[in-house]
């Protein structure tokens, strides 16, 4: 299972699934203690800065998200594209102003163009930013601008005038308070929004990436492309949907010419330093692209899982996202979700006991039987909080030997209006026999080698390619009508598109 805002899907398979990418940052900010008030010299950018945050409680917070990062987004499973990443990575943080901190890099399987930073030096890239990057040298880019981000201290910084100011975090949930208070019982798996970077954080962070880059000889210059590549993709999609990197990042105006006039004024000769486009598209060969279906998709409100064999319906119109350890509906007006994760019970006549017999549950109508030719147990509950009193249904299924939750709950005044959808939701949990939707795969990038000159409409032809000609053009950053040397070496998307 993996959430996605599937019902958002933007052309490429570049998913907005800003839950997840917030929800994984959320680093339980809410538990730091206010220190001693320094204001020190940042190494890194010459500038005092106020820091209530010692560098030992720094590296415990980015240490305990990476682990709810890796649990909820997934590491890419090649480990050649991860050592490649991680040495890239290494390389620069051991040339930067704070090299002793436990730096890490990994490679997240999410196919969003998205790269993010967590507090003591942990960096992550998506393979989908990977698959729109031409070479070596804008990779280090984006590490480099993350790696610009903890050594100038921008999430540090932040949460240093916020404790200051007594004004908390700021954060919002996804869904009501009440609903996200009651999460840790009902396994919802939401979490807190991430603290956006501000623009001279933005600027600063590129003028750092640029710095390290220039440090292990990579062309910095490259970084500019990076830039037009971002703005490719927003236009792509009409403007209205940015990449996922550009939500937690805004753009400080015209970052090209921002990384531009750095350039400038750094007096190194950057002739000679590596760019590297054939080493970095060897690495991207057969890398997955776009969402993998095996994890499960959706088309429209019904989702299916291939690999566990399971498909289930979704009311219309709600808010729907897969991850890797649950599967999430909202309702429009958030008073309600459905949602789907294993149950840790041997069968679902235990699973059902173990959650109706939990503390602070009343049940009624507990019941067992088949549905949909699979055993079954369920109830209604009701559930007091500290901020009110939730109400829903519980589902428990045995399947393929594995026991499956299916709550749908809401808030006591918003759930008598979601019931008749939560409750047939939670009951459309059926087994997976369409053999069409069992043998899907995902798709991959094929790196082309052109041997005769020709077009990109005539390659998506020729390898069948499932994708867009635009979606092709896009990741090659050349025009739809553009005629291909001999020579060039071109991305292509294979694979078959979804029944």
């Amino acid at each position: 299972m993996r959430i996605r805002k599937e019902h958002r899907k933007l052309p490429g398979g570049i998913i907005n699934h800003s839950w997840t990418v917030r929800l994984l940052a959320a680093f339980a900010f809410a538990a730091l203690a206010i220190g001693a008030i320094s204001c020190a010299v940042n190494k890194a950018t010459g500038e005092r800065q106020l820091n209530l945050i010692s560098e030992s409680r720094e590296i415990e917070l980015g240490r305990d998200a990476h682990q709810s990062i890796l649990a909820s987004m997934g590491v890419y499973p090649d480990s050649a594209v991860q050592r490649y990443v991680r040495e890239l990575g290494l390389a620069m943080s051991a040339r930067c102003e704070r090299p002793n901190l436990p730096w890490t890099f990994t490679v997240v399987d999410d196919p969003t163009v998205n790269a993010f930073a967590l507090p003591g030096g942990f960096i992550y890239v998506t393979r989908g930013i990977m698959a729109h990057m031409s070479n070596e040298a804008e990779l280090c880019g984006v590490l480099g601008h993350e790696i610009g981000h903890v050594t100038a201290q921008h999430s540090v910084n932040q949460m240093s005038k916020q404790q200051l100011a007594g004004l908390g975090l700021g954060v919002t949930t996804i869904v009501k308070p009440e609903l996200q208070k009651y999460s840790d019982l009902l396994s919802t798996g939401l979490g807190l929004l991430f603290l956006k970077f501000g623009r001279d954080d933005e600027k600063q962070a590129d003028y750092l990436g640029l710095r390290y880059m220039s440090r292990i000889e990579r062309d910095p210059r490259e970084m500019e492309d990076v830039m037009t590549m971002l703005d490719a993709v927003t236009q792509a999609h009409g403007g209205g949907r940015v990449p996922e990197w550009l939500s937690t990042h805004p753009d400080p105006g015209n970052r090209r010419q921002l990384i531009k006039d750095n350039l400038d004024t750094m007096t190194t000769d950057f002739a000679g330093y590596a760019v590297n486009r054939d080493g970095y598209l060897n690495i991207l060969n057969k890398m997955k692209y776009g969402t993998d279906p095996r994890q499960g998709y959706f088309q429209g409100s019904d989702f299916y899982h291939p690999d566990l064999k399971f498909q289930i319906s979704f009311p219309d119109g709600w808010q729907t996202a897969n991850q890797v350890a649950a599967v999430i509906a909202g309702s429009p007006d958030e008073n309600a979700i459905v949602q789907v994760t294993f149950a840790q019970a041997s069968s679902a006549d235990a699973a059902a006991a173990q959650f109706f017999g939990q503390p602070g549950i009343s049940a009624a109508n507990v019941s067992a039987g088949n549905i949909n030719n699979l055993h079954a147990a369920w109830g209604d509950f009701r559930a007091t909080t500290e901020n009110g009193v939730l109400a829903g249904v519980a589902y428990f299924y045995d399947h393929g030997g594995k026991v499956y939750q299916v709550l749908a709950f809401g808030t006591s005044s918003g759930w008598q209006s979601h019931e008749p959808a939560g409750r047939a939701a939670a009951r459309s949990f059926s087994k997976l026999t369409d053999q069409g939707k069992l043998n899907v795969e995902a798709w991959k990038l094929d790196i082309i080698n052109i041997g005769t000159p020709t077009t990109l409409q005539e390659l998506k032809e020729r390898y069948n390619s499932p994708a867009s000609l635009q979606e092709l053009a896009l990741i090659n950053r050349i025009a739809e009508n553009a005629s291909i040397g001999r020579g060039e070496r071109i991305k292509m998307i294979v694979g078959k598109p979804l029944p």
